[in-house]
């Protein structure tokens, strides 16, 4: 993998795994017109509410996508920060999540 980028569209395969069956998600666009923060994934899976933050390298969540996550799971929905060396026990972490929803 070489940016954030190749980490969310390996999230997004993940995912579109499960369209059909329950899943809905989108990616909130990054262009200043929306609320600072929010997930790159914001997602429902049978009813069950969830947020993924990706990130590339050693760079960290900002402030602003640290309250954001923090609300996420504040609602009572499930919230990762997903890397790129971190992407395979996510995923696994994620498929186990969704077989308990």
């Amino acid at each position: 993998m070489k940016n954030e980028k190749d980490v969310k569209k390996a999230v997004k395969k993940v995912l579109d795994e499960y369209k059909g069956a329950g899943m809905w998600y989108f990616m909130p666009p990054a262009n200043g017109y929306g609320r600072s923060g929010i997930p790159d994934f914001i997602g429902c899976y049978k009813g069950y509410l969830f947020g993924i933050e990706t990130k590339f390298g050693s760079n960290d969540p900002t402030a602003n996508q640290l309250r954001e996550i923090q609300g996420v799971i504040q609602a009572k929905g499930q919230c990762w920060i997903v890397r790129e060396s971190s992407l395979h026990g996510w995923s696994a972490e994620f498929r186990g999540w969704a077989a308990l929803c």
